[in-house]
């Protein structure tokens, strides 16, 4: 409620419409909610778990764009637009963990969404904290070091490091796994000489 700035009432009058479309489901972790080439008809709201977002671009890369996590819609809004019409979706959405939540159907959701008022702000709010994110995201992949990107990552996505792959978080900041770990490794390298600078300005004091 915080990032999208909605009020706690908001909140619960859209999650109690949605309720009677919501139908719960559960993937393991490396199974795909949406697959690239096959039109998006649902969201995916985590109760748990983490979910990923991406392409692949020309050369066949895995590109990350984005995380989500408990308490927040999986959706890539793009696909789910042009899934109206058949087409299918560009981005894929795959678990890196074990997910649980509830699905809901796009089309029955924009049909509630056309008789709700309230339904209406919360989403304009919603995409526009999505808009937010991909031109934060557009600026940390274009315009800073893989080191201010890592420390974008962390600041975007507290903890949750610890729980998705190496791999995962290489992807989304655009370098090899291989460098990641140097990345690491630098970071680790550096907090133990602060420690030991304050360790031995204590023991002097």
């Amino acid at each position: 409620m915080k990032r999208l700035d909605v009020s706690d009432e908001a909140y619960t009058n859209v999650t109690n419409i949605l309720a009677s479309i919501a139908k719960p489901f559960h993937v393991r972790k490396g199974e795909y909610l949406q697959r690239a080439g096959v039109p998006a008809t649902h969201v995916y709201w985590l109760a748990s778990g983490v979910a990923r977002s991406g392409f692949f671009n020309r050369d066949g890369v895995e590109v990350t764009l984005r995380f989500y996590r408990e308490g927040e819609s999986a959706t890539t809004l793009t696909d789910l637009i042009n899934g109206e019409s058949g087409m299918p979706a560009v981005q894929f959405l795959i678990a890196e963990t074990p997910i649980h939540g509830f699905t809901l159907d796009w089309k029955l959701a924009c049909e509630l969404r056309a008789q709700n008022e309230v339904m209406q702000h919360y989403h304009l709010h919603l995409a526009m904290h999505g808009l937010q994110t991909l031109a934060q995201r557009a600026y940390n992949s274009g315009e800073t070091s893989a080191q201010e990107r890592l420390a974008a990552f962390r600041e975007e996505y507290p903890g949750l490091e610890a729980r998705i792959s190496q791999r995962a978080v290489a992807s989304y900041l655009g370098i090899t796994p291989q460098y990641m770990s140097r990345l690491r490794r630098e970071a680790e390298a550096s907090a133990a000489q602060a420690a030991a600078t304050v360790e031995q300005a204590r023991q002097r004091a």
